[in-house]
């Protein structure tokens, strides 16, 4: 499990190189500037962006894999059995389930003390 030191450690490594904020964006072609977006969701505790966080585990680029699936266990507390490094068969699976509970609304929300609580109230 890593550490909230580590990913602020890699998050803040990716921001001190990222595009500027105004290039910050999850559609972009640009893989840094999806890193930059995905940083800045993390960095602020933004679970509004999570829709847009879960897309990129789909990428082709393994680093945004890795950071988004950081990002989102930051924000959430969860996996939901997707590692960066598996099969593409198996991160699919992985999303499916990030999908379901996108829509479903039942992702959990990891306050900043490290505790979960579910986001429906």
């Amino acid at each position: 499990m890593i550490k909230p030191a580590a990913l602020a450690a890699t998050l803040l490594g990716v921001g001190g190189c990222g595009p500027p904020a105004t290039e910050a964006r999850f559609d972009s072609a640009n893989p840094a500037a999806k890193m930059y977006a995905i940083e800045e969701a993390a960095r602020t505790l933004d679970t509004s962006s999570t829709a847009g966080i879960v897309e990129q585990l789909d990428s082709d680029d393994p680093a945004v894999r890795m950071l988004a699936i950081e990002a989102l266990k930051l924000l959430h507390g969860k996996t939901y059995g997707y590692r960066h490094y598996d099969p593409v068969y198996l991160r699919r699976a992985a999303i499916k389930r990030w999908v379901e509970a996108v829509e479903s609304a039942t992702l959990p929300v990891t306050s900043n003390s490290g505790t979960s609580h579910n986001s429906n109230g």
